[in-house]
C-alpha cells in the first residue's frame, strides 16, 4: 500500500510554485493578558476560600436548620416538631440540600453546613468573576476593582459559611450573573430555559432574592426579544419549581411564605431602623470611601455600552445585563432598608452589596480606571491594616456581631460541628440534665425560662401528645439538644406558628420583637390549674393564662392551630392551600384579653378580630 506523499512530496502543477514544507504546529501559550485575566479570577477566589475557611463556623440560627434535617431523615417530614406543620427554614433548597447531602453521607449536618457553604461561596464569586470578564471581554486589558471590597470586609468572609443559606445564596448569585453575561440573541432555546430555570430558583434560595430573579429574568427578555412562544416557554421554565413548591407550601403548612418571614414581618416597615443597620455595615469597614468611586466606575461602564451600542460595536454587552444587578441591588437594598435590617451584623445587606459589585468586579483598564483601581488599592491597604480596629464588638444599638459572640460562649474560633454547641453552649448543661429528669418524670413535663432565663419544670396537661415540652429562647441549640419527639417550643416565633401571628412589637432586635410570653405557653400545655408558684416563677395570672387558654380555642386562631396540627388528609391539604392567604395575613393580639375578645365574641371568619 502507497503511503499518501506528504506536503514536502507533493510536485508542482505546471504554473504553480512548489509547495514548501509547514512546521510542526506547537502549542501556543496563552497571550499574557490573557494569563493575567486568569489571575484576576483565580488569586481573589483563593484568597476569599481561605479567608473564609480560617473564619469557618455554624452560629445558632444555623443549627434551625438541621433539626428539619433530621426530622426528614427521621421520616417525619420537613417539620421542626413531630405532629406540627411549621416551616422554620427560611432558604428552602437549603434546607433540602442539607438532607440529601446528609442522607448520602451520614455526617453531621453541621459539618456538611459549614464545608458545602464554603465550597458554594467560593465557586459563586469564581462565577461573578468569570462572568464580569467575559462582559468586558474585547476591552482589553482589565483591572481589579470591586473584587477588593469582597477581600477587605470580614462579614463576606464569615457568611461564606454560617450554616446559613448565604453561602448557596453566593453561589446562586454568581451563577445567575454568569448564565446572564452569555445571554445572546439567536441562542438556543434550551440554553435560554436553562437560565432561566436557574433565575427563577431565587425564591427557593431566599424569598427575598424574588426581586434578583425579576430583574435577570427582564434582562434576558429584553436581550432576546423573543416571540410570544418564546416568552411563555422561558416564564414556564422559571416558574416552574418555585409554582410547584408553593402550592406545596400552602397546603401543607397552610401559609404562603415560611414562618421566619411572618414572625420577623418581612412586610413591616422601619426605614430609620434600617438605615441605622447599613450604617453600622458600611461605617466600621471605611466601606463610605468607596462608594463614590465604585458608583463612579458604574457610570463609567453605563455610558460606555450605550456609546458601543449606538456605535453597533460588535460583541460587546448589552446595557440591560449591565444594569440588572445593579437595579437589582438597588432594589434588595431597599427593601433591607425598609424592613429595619436583621439583628445579625451586616448579614442581610451582603446579598446586595455582592449584586451591586457584579459589573465593577474587574473593569476595563483606562487612564480614569486605572486612577480608581489604584485609590481601591491604597484603601484595601489601609482596610486590612491595624489602622482600622477590628469591629468585634457584640453588639450595637440595631445590630448583634452573632460570631463574636458565639465564638466567645462556645470557646471554640471554629465552630463546624453540632457537639461543640450542645458541649459547650452556657447553661445548656443544666438545661440538658433537666431534659434528662423530664423525660423521665411519671407525667408529661413543661420546661419554661422565668424572667431571670432560669428553667424550671410545670405539670402539663394529662391529654398532651408530648411528653416534654421545652420553651426554646435559643431555638437552634435547642432544638439540637432536645430529642427529635420532645416539643420545641420556640419563644420567637420562627418555628411557632402561634407565636409569629402575635401582633408586631418593636421592643428588641429586629426580627426578636414577637416574645412568645408564658402565659400563651401555659395556656397550651400546662395542667389545667398550675400550682401557684408556677404562676409566679413564669410571671402570669390565673386569669390571663384562661384568657390565653380561650382565645386559642376560638376563630381564626383555633383554625390555625388545626390547619398545622390536624393529619393532612386531601381535604385538610385543600382547605389549607385555599385558605393560605387569609391565614398568612392573620394577627392576634399579644394581650390574652385581647385576643379573647377579638376571637371569642364573633363567628370564626369575621374579619373584624383581624390585626393586619
Amino acid at each position: 500500500m502507497r503511503t499518501p506523499a506528504t506536503p514536502e512530496a507533493v510536485p508542482s502543477l505546471p504554473g504553480q510554485r512548489a509547495a514548501t514544507a509547514r512546521p510542526p504546529a506547537v502549542a501556543e501559550s496563552p497571550p499574557p493578558v490573557h494569563r493575567w485575566h486568569a489571575a484576576l479570577v483565580a488569586v481573589p477566589t483563593a484568597a476569599l476560600f481561605v479567608l473564609g475557611y480560617r473564619r469557618r463556623w455554624i452560629c445558632d440560627d444555623g443549627l434551625i436548620y438541621l433539626r428539619p434535617v433530621r426530622q426528614i431523615l427521621a421520616g417525619n417530614g420537613p417539620v421542626f416538631n413531630v405532629g406540627e406543620r411549621a416551616e422554620s427554614s427560611t432558604g428552602t433548597l437549603w434546607q433540602w440540600l442539607l438532607a440529601l447531602t446528609t442522607w448520602v453521607t451520614g455526617e453531621d449536618p453541621a459539618f456538611l453546613a459549614v464545608g458545602l457553604g464554603l465550597l458554594l461561596s467560593t465557586a459563586g464569586f469564581a462565577f461573578a468573576l468569570l462572568a464580569t470578564c467575559r462582559l468586558h471581554r474585547g476591552a482589553g486589558l482589565l483591572l481589579p476593582a470591586g473584587v477588593l471590597v469582597l477581600l477587605a470586609v470580614p462579614p463576606f468572609w464569615s457568611y461564606m459559611t454560617s450554616g446559613l443559606e448565604s453561602g448557596l445564596g453566593a453561589f446562586w448569585t454568581g451563577l445567575s450573573w454568569w448564565l446572564l453575561t452569555r445571554t445572546r440573541r439567536g441562542q438556543a432555546g434550551g440554553q435560554t430555559r436553562t437560565a432561566a430555570l436557574v433565575f427563577g430558583l431565587g425564591p427557593l434560595v431566599r424569598p427575598d432574592l424574588a426581586v434578583v430573579t425579576a430583574c435577570f429574568l427582564a434582562a434576558q427578555w429584553w436581550v432576546l426579544r423573543p416571540s410570544r412562544r418564546g416568552t411563555a416557554a422561558m416564564l414556564a421554565s422559571a416558574g416552574a419549581v418555585p409554582l410547584a413548591y408553593e402550592v406545596f407550601r400552602a397546603g401543607y403548612y397552610g401559609i404562603l411564605v415560611p414562618l421566619p418571614a411572618i414572625a420577623k414581618e418581612a412586610s413591616a416597615s422601619d426605614w430609620s431602623r434600617g438605615a441605622g443597620y447599613v450604617q453600622e455595615t458600611l461605617g466600621p469597614y471605611w466601606l463610605w470611601p468607596v462608594v463614590p468611586v465604585l458608583a463612579a466606575l458604574a457610570v463609567l461602564l453605563v455610558r460606555r455600552t450605550r456609546r458601543e451600542q449606538r456605535d453597533r460595536v460588535p460583541g460587546r454587552a448589552s446595557l440591560a445585563v449591565l444594569l440588572a444587578p445593579l437595579a437589582a441591588g438597588l432594589l434588595l437594598a431597599g427593601y433591607v432598608v425598609r424592613v429595619g435590617g436583621d439583628y445579625m451584623h451586616a448579614r442581610m445587606i451582603l446579598p446586595a452589596l455582592l449584586l451591586l459589585l457584579l459589573p465593577v468586579l474587574v473593569v476595563p483598564a483606562t487612564r480614569v480606571t486605572g486612577v480608581a483601581g489604584a485609590l481601591l488599592v491604597v484603601w484595601l491597604c489601609a482596610a486590612v491594616s491595624p489602622l482600622r480596629a477590628p469591629f468585634d464588638v457584640r453588639s450595637t444599638p440595631g445590630s448583634f456581631n452573632v460570631r463574636s459572640s458565639d465564638v466567645e460562649g462556645l470557646g471554640d474560633h471554629n465552630p463546624v460541628r453540632t457537639g461543640t454547641w450542645v458541649a459547650n453552649w452556657p447553661a445548656l448543661p443544666e438545661g440538658r440534665a433537666m431534659l434528662a429528669r423530664a423525660e423521665r418524670a411519671p407525667g408529661p413535663t413543661l420546661l419554661y425560662f422565668d424572667a431571670e432565663r432560669r428553667l424550671h419544670a410545670a405539670p402539663m396537661r394529662a391529654d398532651s401528645p408530648y411528653r416534654v415540652v421545652i420553651v426554646g429562647r435559643h431555638l437552634g441549640v435547642t432544638g439540637a439538644a432536645a430529642p427529635l419527639d420532645v416539643y420545641v417550643n420556640d419563644a420567637w416565633g420562627l418555628a411557632s406558628p402561634i407565636g409569629a401571628h402575635l401582633a408586631l412589637e418593636r421592643w428588641s432586635w429586629p426580627g426578636h420583637e414577637k416574645f412568645l410570653r408564658n402565659y400563651w405557653v401555659f395556656a397550651e400545655w400546662a395542667a389545667k390549674h398550675p400550682p401557684q408558684r408556677d404562676l409566679l416563677r413564669a410571671g402570669a395570672s390565673r386569669e390571663t393564662v384562661e384568657a390565653a387558654r380561650a382565645a386559642l380555642g376560638c376563630g381564626e386562631l383555633a383554625e390555625l392551630r388545626e390547619s398545622v396540627r390536624a393529619p393532612l388528609t386531601a381535604e385538610r391539604f385543600w382547605r389549607n392551600l385555599t385558605g393560605a392567604a387569609e391565614r398568612t395575613r392573620f394577627r392576634f393580639a399579644r394581650w390574652p384579653a385581647a385576643a379573647q375578645q377579638a376571637l371569642c365574641d364573633r363567628p370564626a371568619g369575621g374579619g373584624s378580630g383581624l390585626t393586619r
